[in-house]
């Protein structure tokens, strides 16, 4: 049976019409033009009829407009002042694949939200990241019907799509106000069904999230991209909380599986400024807890609910501890606890718990590298029979990092 050719769609799709402003127009008028409109992402800015920047809403109000007077300041100054450097676009022409390619490139960490399309000088609309990822990953789910009938075909796009999943998690290192983030992902095929993030909500919050599709490969891949777009969607759209969150994403997983897949996931939000980490955990592995203080080791058990996708409109409870410095939280996927040895016998939360306790106190990246490589031992010569992503976030001093604003939104 011959194939139709698969024909990669457009961003004219996706393309979001809107209004653009001249250079000259003075600040506060563009900050009543987003009031006016919470939807509207960015506005593109023009000079004598062509496009000459951007302003994006998240950027203009966070980081131009966050501090005190700051709108005193430039209120009544033209919006070019706070244009820097060559405006971030894409051109019209591209397809969504090569549009994802160029944004990374723009973007390695995807912290703005919404790019102007560009074609011969003139802005023809805006692409919101959200909907360019939900596009592709709608795109992946099309060419899943074909996968039996292809050879090398099927092999490139399952190497462009592993290759995608893999640029839109975030760095494995990341440090925030004193809090120092190891998190990596290894997949026991070339597209993994796990997936771990982490977003700044403010100067002093920082949010985490851990996440397992059921099975493994191209299916399961589609969900997590979809899962990650409706995560940071809701964080632009004001969603705090993670019971909020989680209720989002399970809307969005709904639709995208329909109930053929589910997704277990934590979210966690640490309040530095409190001492707090408040977590909701829709069906996923409880985390770890280790206070150097007390020297003890906490199974965070008191909260969870249904996966997300088994039921619509789900409500998840929060649950709220302390957070200090010196006390490190461990994420993990099941992949980890389930490992088997050549004799069938599970790696199991024992082992794991002795590893906390042996090595909590060290350095993320040194805690996760000897959970991993134990766990490799372990499993013996065979590659991991699941996904296994492990996530350590430790309070140490907050002189140590400085990253605020750096999360990826």
């Amino acid at each position: 049976m011959e194939l139709a050719p698969h024909i990669v769609p457009g961003l004219a799709d996706i393309t979001r019409q809107t209004m653009s402003v001249e250079s000259n127009l003075k600040v506060k008028d563009v900050v009543d033009i987003f009031q006016r409109d919470p939807s509207l992402l960015a506005l593109p800015v023009v000079h004598d009829g062509r496009f000459s920047g951007v302003v994006n809403r998240k950027e203009l109000f966070s980081r131009h407009l966050g501090s005190p007077f700051a709108l005193d300041l430039f209120g009544k100054k033209a919006i070019s002042v706070l244009l820097e450097g060559e405006p971030p676009s894409v051109a019209a022409e591209l397809d969504i694949n090569a549009a994802l390619e160029r944004l990374l490139a723009l973007d390695p960490k995807l912290e703005i939200d919404a790019v102007p399309i560009v074609s011969d000088d003139h802005c023809v609309g805006i692409m919101s990241v959200a909907d360019l990822m939900m596009k592709i990953s709608s795109n992946q789910a099309m060419l899943l019907h074909t996968l039996h009938l292809l050879s090398d075909r099927i092999r490139e796009e399952v190497a462009t799509a592993s290759r995608i999943q893999h640029d839109l998690l975030p760095p494995s290192e990341f440090g925030f106000n004193g809090v120092t983030i190891s998190a990596g992902v290894t997949t026991s095929t070339e597209i993994g069904g796990d997936f771990y993030d982490y977003f700044v909500l403010d100067d002093h919050r920082l949010g985490l999230v851990i996440a397992d599709v059921s099975g493994h490969g191209v299916q399961s891949g589609m969900v997590t991209t979809a899962a990650k777009a409706s995560l940071h969607t809701l964080i632009s759209q004001g969603a705090r909380t993670p019971a909020e969150l989680l209720f989002g994403m399970n809307n969005a997983i709904l639709a995208t599986a329909r109930r053929t897949l589910l997704m277990t996931c934590l979210v966690a939000v640490l309040d530095l400024t409190r001492g707090t980490l408040t977590l909701a955990n829709a069906g996923h592995n409880f985390p770890y807890l280790y206070r150097q203080g007390t020297r003890e080791l906490s199974l965070l058990d008191a909260c969870s609910g249904y996966p997300l996708g088994f039921e619509g409109e789900g409500i998840y409870t929060e649950f709220t501890t302390g957070f200090e410095p010196g006390d490190t939280l461990f994420l993990y996927t099941d992949g980890l606890v389930e490992c088997t040895d050549g004799a069938d016998r599970e790696f199991g939360y024992e082992r794991l718990e002795e590893l906390l306790m042996e090595n909590a106190h060290l350095e993320p990246s040194t805690l996760r590298e000897r959970i991993l490589a134990s766990a490799r031992q372990f499993n013996g010569a065979a590659p991991f029979a699941d996904d296994v992503t492990l996530l350590a976030a430790s309070f140490r001093n907050a002189d140590d990092h400085d990253a605020r604003g750096k999360g990826v939104l």
